[in-house]
């Protein structure tokens, strides 16, 4: 199992960049949205692969108008659900309760391409939409510090 690289510091000269926040967020949304449908018709790997990807672009949208920049966190990140994460709850965003829960789900799966791969990979009954309310929350809370 590879290494995986230390947590880095934040840019010191990056600016907010809102208008790539808002498309990643807008984006997020979209996805989110396509999870729920296809949850509601029982297609868990979509859904699931729906909400990794809402995931990873909320998380960046926070970190793009706090901390970051695109570049650094392509870099620093990539897909990685976990360590978006940190990186978010070290720019001050209190996470949902349950995120860690779902990214602990979905993030091996997510980092190795497995919802192509293996898309007929068996979920737990009900992990899709119980997800979708954690993510949903995700975005909320992210919504909230956009407008302060």
């Amino acid at each position: 199992m590879p290494a995986t690289k230390p947590l880095q510091s934040f840019p010191d000269n990056s600016e907010p960049n809102f208008a790539l926040a808002d498309v990643f967020f807008d984006n997020a949304i979209g996805h989110l949205q396509r999870a729920k449908r296809t949850a509601d018709r029982d297609q868990q790997n979509a859904a699931l692969h729906a909400i990794a990807i809402a995931i990873e672009l909320l998380l960046k949208s926070h970190l793009l108008r706090t901390a970051t920049d695109d570049d650094w966190n392509r870099i620093n990140i990539g897909h990685d659900l976990d360590k978006a994460a940190t990186y978010v709850t070290i720019a001050g965003l209190e996470l949902p309760p349950h995120l860690q829960r779902v990214i602990a789900a979905l993030h091996p799966h997510f980092m190795r391409g497995g919802f192509q791969r293996d898309p007929t990979r068996s979920w737990p009954t009900g992990l899709a939409k119980d997800a979708c309310e954690v993510v949903r929350e995700l975005a909320r809370s992210i919504n909230e510090q956009k407008v302060r």
